[in-house]
């Protein structure tokens, strides 16, 4: 014990999304082993904000045990970013998810740190339409490729997850109960659900964190999601007493309700799935070496895309019919 002055740390929101929290199990055994034997990991710090060893900061304050303090120096956030996610990633507690969602946040650190440096030397250069620097001069297969190589993935698998990653920050910001859940597991959703759900409107996410509290799914497939925000009318406010009294009669009674038609639902719907078509096709277009294909795998996509430049002329024509 120990009565000198404890530094007074701040905590960053946005670093601590890259920090999986233990378990209580953990916690207890660190708590009792840093009480009887004292602090001997540094806690790091950048300037005043904690990037490693929050944990062992809270337990020192508690009991007054002195430690010693790391102090790193990044030039940006996002180095600060690329360092913590990296120490991370070799915790073997990992959950599968937060390890995919680290390698995307490192990967989109990497690249934005890239920028940054390319800009620097380069200030005659202009960011392009997306806001970005052209892939001439800050190629992000280079930077996935040697994220890959330190966790045996390919390179696409890299950007997989960072498109995974960029997906549950948005999402965050309407569900941050359910990105949780996701990350720590105790919700399965499939890579592709993921980013169906974060284009989802705040209202159908509220709908969902109802049906999630209910206990009643411990997975979401997009279709059954969808199914059940269109048609069970999954309620984002407070729940309407005569209505349920109705619901519940209505099942005791064993009628079957017939759902209310949505004479928007299947647009809607198509809302919801047209931007995953177009970054996929961005995608295809940013990260495909085109000479060094097949002329049947080109011409196979060339048929189906002939195909549905059909249906989407057909379908543009009616709906700029009165």
């Amino acid at each position: 014990m120990s009565d000198h002055q404890i530094p007074d740390f701040e905590t960053d929101a946005e670093f601590l999304q890259l920090i999986q929290p233990r378990v209580e199990k953990y916690i207890e055994d660190l708590e009792e082993d840093i009480f009887d034997h004292g602090c001997d990991e540094a806690i790091c710090v950048w300037g005043n904000i904690l990037i490693d060893g929050h944990l062992r900061y809270s337990i020192c304050r508690k009991w007054d045990i002195h430690f010693n303090i790391r102090r790193l120096f990044f030039q940006s956030r996002d180095e600060a970013e690329a360092y913590i996610c990296t120490e991370q990633l070799k915790r073997k507690d990992l959950t599968s998810e937060y390890k995919k969602y680290l390698i995307g946040r490192r990967f989109r650190a990497d690249m934005n740190i890239a920028s940054a440096d390319f800009l620097k030397n380069h200030p005659e250069k202009q960011l392009n339409a997306d806001g970005q620097i052209s892939q001439k001069y800050v190629q992000k297969t280079e930077i996935a490729t040697i994220i890959g190589k330190e966790y045996n993935f390919g390179f696409s698998t890299v950007t997989k997850y960072d498109v995974y990653a960029r997906a549950l920050n948005e999402l965050r910001t309407k569900g941050p109960e359910i990105t949780m859940k996701i990350l720590n597991g105790s919700l399965r959703v499939s890579h592709e659900n993921v980013i169906e759900l974060s284009r989802l409107p705040i209202e159908d996410i509220n709908g969902l964190k109802r049906l999630l509290d209910s206990g009643s799914i411990d997975r979401i497939g997009y279709s059954q999601l969808r199914h059940e925000l269109r048609w069970q009318r999954l309620p984002t406010g407070k729940p309407d007493s005569r209505r349920r009294r109705r619901e519940r009669e209505s099942a005791e009674a064993g009628i079957k309700q017939m759902p209310i038609i949505d004479p928007d639902a299947e647009l809607a719907s198509l809302k919801f799935t047209i931007p995953s078509w177009s970054k996929t096709i961005s995608r295809t277009m940013e990260l495909t070496d085109f000479p060094s294909t097949s002329a049947s795998a080109r011409q196979e996509v060339r048929t189906q895309i002939i195909n549905l430049t059909r249906k989407i002329n057909r379908l543009l024509t009616q709906l700029e019919e009165d």
